[in-house]
């Protein structure tokens, strides 16, 4: 049928619009967070591409369902405004037929959800955490950035390089140990290499003053050198955390305790909103000329903040005992799903959604 045909083209690029603007959005704050701590050598330069791209991909399971909801309100509301759902209902086709395709639309991009929420969110966690315990033991020059003063990985010293070239030649080096004896050293120039017997990585710093000891006391020494190599030290490589946001989805299957049910409950909540949410876009997506472009806009956002927090709240319930696994989140689910039954009723019959109790509408009348 057309009218379906036509439901599925314009919900469909609206919602690939809609999920590329919240990923835009999603990249651009987590880069400012990643590169703040870059800077301050928490992180190598060389992780952030890493961490951007799997910090991004562990939020997909999130953005889908939401980026669909949009989609299909914002698309229903410009057939409202342009006058295209009276047509139709003057043609028979009303919010009853136009459930069907939708939830045909629901279906596939409740597939998409699942596949985010039960396998690529896991496996970004995993990532996540792989290279950050990576990042942690690598060579303490590999987080220094120009023109400023960085603690190393380690904690122990403090590095200033002015200008690092694309050789890997450094300009105008400063290093202070902050563990045990006071130690600073200045140098014109310098530049990383590695022992070719032990492995063990040095930084060669050229014609500058080493200044050992606290001022003042008799050990106090200035040395003038030509080359002072310096031992990069590394951290050993940790066992990589595991987390329950990072364990594989058959794994929850086979633990018993509250936590893994209620990451279970979780993980399936994601693909379940979206047949419920699609119903909630049907109805609230009611507009016309005289109200504003995204009049419905802000109740529709008010009922998706309602829905994910009664989630949470019952993802925490499940954590401590509250509600039995077996029971896990399926009554929030169950009461959305029966909330926008009776609002999609009310909205077919051309009834007001919130219809005044029947003694109040006796009285008035």
């Amino acid at each position: 049928m057309i009218i379906y045909r036509a439901l599925y083209r314009e919900a469909s690029q609206a919602t690939a619009a809609i999920l590329i603007v919240l990923l835009v959005v999603l990249i651009l704050f987590g880069l400012t967070a990643v590169l703040g701590r870059a800077a301050r050598g928490e992180y190598a330069a060389s992780i952030v591409a890493s961490l951007i791209t799997w910090q991004t991909v562990k939020r997909l399971d999130v953005l889908i369902p939401l980026g669909f909801y949009l989609g299909v309100l914002l698309t229903l509301s410009r057939w409202y405004r342009d006058s295209e759902m009276t047509v139709l209902a003057a043609c028979g086709v009303g919010l009853p037929q136009l459930l069907r395709p939708l939830m045909v639309l629901a279906v596939v991009t409740a597939a998409a959800a699942a596949a985010a929420s039960l396998y690529l969110t896991p496996l970004a966690f995993r990532h996540i955490e792989l290279v950050k315990a990576e990042s942690a033991q690598r060579p303490q020059l590999a987080g220094i950035v120009p023109g400023a003063f960085t603690e190393t990985a380690g904690g122990g010293r403090i590095f200033y390089v002015e200008h690092i070239a694309d050789n890997g030649m450094l300009e105008y080096v400063f290093l202070s140990n902050l563990n045990g004896r006071p130690h600073v050293i200045l140098a014109r120039s310098g530049y990383p290499f590695t022992d070719s017997r032990t492995g063990d990585r040095f930084i060669a710093l050229q014609d500058g003053w080493a200044y050992d000891g606290i001022p003042g006391h008799a050990d106090y020494r200035t040395i003038a050198f030509e080359t002072y190599a310096v031992r990069l030290e590394s951290r050993p490589l940790l066992d990589i955390p595991s987390t329950l946001e990072g364990m594989p989805t058959h794994a929850l299957l086979s633990q018993g305790d509250r936590a893994t049910a209620a990451e279970w409950h979780w993980r399936l909540s994601k693909p379940l909103v979206v047949p419920v949410l699609a119903a909630f876009a049907l109805v609230l997506a009611y507009t016309d000329a005289r109200r504003g472009r995204l009049s419905n806009l802000f109740t529709a956002v008010l009922v998706y903040f309602i829905y994910s927090n009664l989630i949470g709240i019952g993802v925490t319930l499940i954590k401590k005992g509250h509600v039995p696994a077996a029971v896990g989140l399926w009554w929030v689910h169950i009461l959305f799903a029966l909330v926008a039954a009776y609002l999609l009723v009310r909205r077919a019959a051309n009834k007001p959604l919130l219809g005044a109790p029947r003694f109040l509408r006796h009285r008035w009348s």
